[in-house]
C-alpha cells in the first residue's frame, strides 16, 4: 500500500511543478528617469519587404485564382492546366498581345474539358519532397456565397458547339454556365460571366467544350468579388486577397520595400527587370519566369499582376512610404557566378579583355546606348510616381491607371545585395544621373550579400567615402543564435556616416522545427531581442524589415516566413506578432535607461525604452530569452500623473511553440496593470512584452489596441506542447488531466486488489 501512496504523492508533486509558475527572484530592476539621456530616432523604423517568392503575389496576395491563364510559362505552356477529351496545342501566330503572345489552340470532336488547377501545393508537409498528388490536385479556395468574375478571350476558328464553365468542386460542379460565343469570330473577344460558390471548399475552374472544330483561348481569370479593392477606381486592374491584405495592414508598416530581392534584378540581360512591363492593362504586361522556380515541381512565372502601380497603391492604402528597389543594370550576381569570375580576374587567371567581355554579359555598360535607355527608365519611374497628372507624360499615365494623386516617392534603391567592381561602377553612374534630375530623392545603396567579410567591407569603404548621403541596405539571414550575440552590432557605427536600412533579416533557430514550425517562439524571441538593439541605434538605423513576408504552405522557397497561407486560411507566425506589437508601440525618442547593472541586458532580459513626449507615452520593451521565468521591476522617476499602464505580450513555454493550420499557440494578449511609479511584471521563460505607460495628461486615448479579431485559421487557441511531451510527462491543463486520470486508475486498482483479498 505504501508504494501506491508514494506513487500518488510523486504524481501530485509532478503535477504541482507543471502547473505552478515560479518566477525567479533575481532582483532584475530597470530604472527609467525623465532626465536620462535621450535622442531622436527614426519614425520609419518598422516596415515590410514583399517579393514574389513562394507564391507570395501570384497565387497569394493577388486575388486571381487562375494559374498561367495566358499560357506564357516559358518551360511548359500548359502548366497549371489539366486536359480531358480534347487536343490542346500552343501557338503565337494570331497572338492577342505582343507582350503575351502564347495562347491555347483547342481541337474538339465531341465533348472535352480544360481545367485550371490554380496554384497547387507541391510538397509534403514540412518538407521539400515533391508530392505528385498534391501538385495535380486543384487548389483554388472557394468561399460560400461568394461571386467570382470569370473572364477569358476567345477566337473561334471553326468551332461549332457550346462552351460552358463552372467551379469544379464537390458542391459547385452542377452549377454550370454556358458562355455566349456567338459574336466570337476570327478575332479575339472577351467573354465574361459570374459564377457563385455554394460552399467553402477547394476546387478548380473547368471550361467544357461540346461540339466539333477548333477554338483559341487566352487570358483566363477568376476574381472573387470580395477581394480587397475590387471595383474601385484605385485598383483598376487588380484586387487583393482580403485576409492577406488585412494581415499587412495590421502591421502598420511605415514603408514597403518591393519588388525584391533577386526578383528586382533578373538572371540575364534579356530578363532584366523592367518596371514598364508591369503597368497598365493586364493583357499588355509582359510576363516572365520567376527566379525562384526550381526543378522540384515549382514551375513559376510572374504574371506582373502585382506590378509597380499596384505596389505604389498598396503603399498608399497602408499609408507607408514606397521603397522600390531597382537593379543598376546588373543581373543577379550569384546566379552569374560573379564572385569566382572577379577573383579570377584579380588573381590574373583571366585577362582584362576576358573580364570586360564577361561583364558585358551580366551588366549594362555606362556610356552605351542601352545604358542611357535604362537610365531614362529609372527617371521615368520617378516621374510616374511623382509627376503631375496633367503636365507630365508618366504622371498622366499614372492617373489613367487609377491614381490622379502622386504617390510621393522619396526613396529609391539602386542595387540589391550587389558588390564588387561592377556594382561600384554602375552605382556611381546611376547615382549621378538620378541626383542630377531629382536631388531630393534619397538613394538606398547596398552593402552586399553578407553582414561581414571582404565584399561588405569594400562596399562600406567607398560608400562611406563618397556616398554618405545614402542609406545602406544590409541583409542577413542568421543561424545558431547570431542575433542574440550581436545585439550591439550598430553601437559602434559612425553617427556622422551613412545611415542603415536592414532591408532583409530573419533568424533561424537551429534544431527547432522543420519548415513551417521553424517560425517558432524562440526565433521570435531572438528577433525581438535584436530589435531592442535596433531601437537603441535607431538614430542611424532608419528602417528594418523582416523577410520573407509570405509563403504558401507546401509550396515554399524559404523556411522562416512571417505569414503562411493555403487556399483558404492563413497562419500568423510568432515573428509576425513581434513585428505587430513592436511596430505599433514605439516613440520618437530613445531613452538611455539601463538595468541596475548599467547595461541593457540582465540575466537574459533585453530592454528598450522609447518615449513620445507629445503624446506623453512611454514604451518599455522587455524580452525574456533566459529559458526561466523572471520577475522584472521597473522604477519610474520624473513621470508624473501616471494614469494608465498596460502590456501587450506574446509568450511560449517551449522554444518550439509555433502556429500551424488549426493550431494557434502563440498570439498577443493585452493585460491592464496597476498604475504607479513602480511596475512589476512576471515574465514567462520565452516572452516578448511591450509595457505602455500613459503619463501627464494622457488618459489612454492614443495607445494602440490589438485588432478585435485575430484573423487566423481559427479561434481555437491551444496550449502548446512540444512533440517530445507525448512520450514524457505532460504539463499544464492537459498534463493535469493525464496525471489525475493516472491517479484515479491507481486508486481503482488498489480497490480491486482489496476486494480480491
Amino acid at each position: 500500500m505504501k508504494k501506491y501512496i508514494s506513487l500518488i504523492v510523486s504524481l501530485f508533486m509532478i503535477l504541482s511543478a507543471c502547473t505552478v509558475s515560479a518566477f525567479a527572484e533575481d532582483n532584475i530592476v530597470l530604472n527609467i528617469d525623465s532626465n536620462d539621456k535621450s535622442y531622436k530616432i527614426s519614425d520609419k523604423l518598422y516596415g515590410l519587404f514583399i517579393e514574389d517568392i513562394s507564391y507570395a503575389c501570384d497565387g497569394g496576395l493577388v486575388s486571381n485564382l487562375v494559374n498561367n491563364g495566358s499560357f506564357e510559362y516559358q518551360f511548359n505552356n500548359g502548366t497549371g492546366w489539366s486536359v480531358k477529351g480534347i487536343d490542346v496545342s500552343f501557338d503565337t501566330s494570331n497572338q492577342m498581345s505582343a507582350n503575351n503572345p502564347s495562347y491555347a489552340t483547342i481541337t474538339v470532336d465531341g465533348k472535352g474539358s480544360l481545367t485550371n488547377l490554380g496554384y497547387t501545393e507541391i510538397y509534403d508537409y514540412k518538407s521539400y519532397e515533391y508530392n505528385s498528388k498534391k501538385a495535380n490536385t486543384a487548389d483554388m479556395g472557394f468561399k460560400e456565397n461568394t461571386p467570382y468574375d470569370f473572364s477569358c478571350y476567345i477566337r473561334n476558328e471553326d468551332f461549332d458547339g457550346t462552351v460552358r464553365v463552372y467551379l469544379d468542386s464537390s458542391h459547385n460542379s452542377s452549377n454550370i454556365t454556358e458562355l455566349d460565343i456567338s459574336r466570337c469570330g476570327n478575332v479575339w473577344n472577351e467573354i465574361s460571366t459570374t459564377l457563385t460558390s455554394v460552399a467553402e471548399e477547394d476546387g478548380g475552374l473547368t471550361i467544357e467544350f461540346n461540339g466539333k472544330g477548333t477554338i483559341n483561348l487566352d487570358f483566363v481569370s477568376l476574381i472573387p468579388q470580395d477581394s480587397y479593392g475590387y471595383g474601385t477606381d484605385e485598383w483598376k486592374y487588380v484586387s487583393l486577397r482580403p485576409d492577406l491584405y488585412q494581415a499587412l495592414y495590421n502591421l502598420s508598416p511605415s514603408f514597403v520595400r518591393f519588388p525584391g530581392g533577386c526578383l528586382a534584378e533578373g538572371d540575364s540581360l534579356d530578363n532584366l527587370y523592367n518596371w514598364k512591363n508591369t503597368i497598365g492593362p493586364l493583357e499588355e504586361r509582359k510576363q516572365f519566369y520567376n527566379l525562384w522556380r526550381d526543378d522540384n515541381g515549382r514551375d513559376y512565372i510572374n504574371t506582373m499582376a502585382m506590378g509597380y502601380h499596384e505596389y505604389f497603391q498598396l503603399c498608399s492604402d497602408l499609408q507607408a512610404e514606397p521603397l522600390p528597389i531597382l537593379n543598376v543594370g546588373l543581373t543577379c550576381q550569384p546566379r552569374a557566378d560573379y564572385g569566382k569570375m572577379e577573383k579570377d580576374y584579380l588573381d590574373k587567371k583571366i585577362s582584362s579583355q576576358q573580364w570586360e567581355d564577361y561583364l558585358d554579359t551580366i551588366a549594362l555598360r555606362p556610356g552605351t546606348s542601352k545604358w542611357e535607355a535604362y537610365v531614362q527608365d529609372v527617371l521615368d519611374l520617378i516621374e510616374y510616381a511623382n509627376g503631375d497628372a496633367t503636365t507630365t507624360y508618366w504622371g498622366a499615365l499614372r492617373a489613367a491607371n487609377g491614381s490622379v494623386k502622386p504617390f510621393n516617392l522619396k526613396y529609391i534603391g539602386l542595387g540589391n545585395e550587389n558588390y564588387g567592381i561592377v556594382y561600384e561602377r554602375n552605382f556611381r553612374a546611376l547615382y549621378d544621373e538620378v541626383k542630377k534630375a531629382y536631388p531630393e530623392i534619397t538613394i538606398i545603396s547596398s552593402s552586399g550579400m553578407s553582414l561581414e567579410g571582404k565584399e561588405y567591407d569594400e562596399n562600406w569603404s567607398w560608400i562611406s567615402k563618397d556616398f554618405n548621403d545614402t542609406v545602406v541596405d544590409e541583409h542577413y539571414y542568421t543561424y545558431d543564435g547570431y542575433l542574440f550575440d550581436h545585439n550591439d552590432r550598430y553601437d559602434s557605427f559612425d553617427r556622422n556616416g551613412a545611415h542603415v536600412f536592414v532591408g532583409e533579416y530573419a533568424p533561424s533557430p537551429s534544431r527547432l522545427g522543420t519548415i513551417e514550425t521553424k517560425s517558432n517562439i524562440y526565433g521570435a524571441v531572438e528577433a525581438a531581442s535584436y530589435l531592442t538593439g535596433i531601437e537603441r541605434n535607431a538614430d542611424i538605423v532608419d528602417m528594418i524589415s523582416y523577410a520573407p513576408t509570405f509563403a504558401k504552405i507546401n509550396a515554399q522557397s524559404w523556411d522562416v516566413n512571417m505569414i503562411w497561407f493555403d487556399s483558404q486560411e492563413l497562419v500568423l507566425s510568432p515573428n509576425y506578432y513581434v513585428q505587430q506589437i513592436f511596430a505599433n508601440n514605439y516613440g520618437n525618442e530613445y531613452i538611455c535607461s539601463t538595468f541596475e547593472n548599467n547595461k541593457t541586458i540582465d540575466n537574459g532580459i533585453y530592454e528598450s525604452v522609447t518615449v513620445d513626449k507629445a503624446k506623453q507615452t512611454l514604451y518599455v520593451k522587455l524580452v525574456n530569452t533566459s529559458g526561466e521565468n523572471k520577475k522584472v521591476n521597473i522604477n519610474l522617476s520624473g513621470y508624473d500623473s501616471i494614469a494608465h499602464i498596460s502590456a501587450q505580450s506574446i509568450k511560449g513555454q517551449y522554444k518550439s511553440a509555433c502556429n500551424e493550420l488549426g493550431k494557434n499557440a502563440v498570439y498577443p494578449t493585452q493585460t491592464e496593470m496597476t498604475a504607479g511609479n513602480c511596475v512589476s511584471i512576471d515574465m514567462d521563460k520565452y516572452e516578448v512584452t511591450v509595457i505602455r505607460i500613459a503619463y501627464g495628461n494622457n488618459n489612454n486615448i492614443d495607445l494602440y489596441s490589438l485588432p478585435n479579431a485575430i484573423n487566423t485559421v481559427s479561434d481555437n487557441f491551444i496550449t502548446y506542447y512540444p512533440p517530445a511531451i507525448s512520450i514524457g510527462v505532460p504539463c499544464g491543463v492537459a498534463g493535469a488531466a493525464v496525471i489525475i486520470g493516472a491517479v484515479t486508475a491507481i486508486v481503482i486498482i488498489i480497490k480491486k486488489k482489496k476486494s480480491k483479498r
